[in-house]
């Protein structure tokens, strides 16, 4: 091998040495440009869903547990009773006092957080409880005769029925379930916004399900 040709492949040899080591290097760089992308993008993803799991715990520790009662509804009744056959004689008119409470299960609030906007799925508003105050039951006037008296189960009677009644028209009552409604919306939305994550960084919003949903 003369001097030209032991040159030449010195400097073949070198070129292939440093290619190598190029090639190498290129493949470190990339691995390690990977491997920053996908830290940074699953950081980015574990913190975002470490933020919704905050928030939502935040949110479900600080409302109520259980059923809450957004309205109550005070009634006083005057039931007037008398029998179908007037030749049967009986009428009376009694009171009574009651309260109704509105409102609903807490366990059925379902909460997203996005783009800076808390959204509370409400579950429907429907009757909680219903007290009638029995000793409050009065009788104003009462005609009978001799043969054909009220009994004790007849009190009763009248009271379960106008239970029932007060119970319907309460139903039926759209102002009543609309109160109901936005008193549950100030007490909640006071509730949150003490919260320091929530305060000032977050808006509040409400959906209501419909009865049946």
């Amino acid at each position: 091998m003369g001097n030209g040709e032991g040159l030449t492949y010195i400097l073949k040899n070198n070129i292939n040495i440093l290619r190598g080591k190029f090639m190498g290097f290129t493949v470190i760089l990339i691995i390690i440009v990977v491997s920053i992308v996908g830290g940074f993008i699953l950081g980015k993803k574990l913190t975002f869903n470490k933020k919704i799991i905050n928030i939502s715990t935040i949110i479900k520790e600080i409302l109520p547990i259980s059923e809450y009662a957004s309205l109550v509804y005070h009634y006083s009744a005057v039931i007037t009773n008398k029998d179908k056959l007037p030749i049967l004689g009986r009428r009376a008119i009694y009171s009574i006092d009651g309260a109704i409470k509105l409102g609903f299960n807490c366990k059925e609030i379902v909460i997203n957080d996005k783009y800076n906007i808390i959204t509370l799925k409400m579950p429907p508003i429907k009757i909680l409880s219903h007290v009638p105050f029995r000793d409050s039951f009065c009788l104003y006037d009462e005609k009978t005769n001799i043969f054909n008296r009220y009994t004790l189960e007849d009190a009763n009677k009248i009271r379960e029925d106008n239970e029932k009644e007060q119970e319907e028209k309460v139903n039926k009552n759209e102002g009543l379930f609309m109160q109901a409604k936005a008193s549950a919306e100030q007490q909640f939305k006071s509730f949150l916004e003490i919260i320091p994550e929530i305060k000032n960084k977050y808006e509040i919003k409400f959906e209501w399900k419909k009865s049946g949903e």
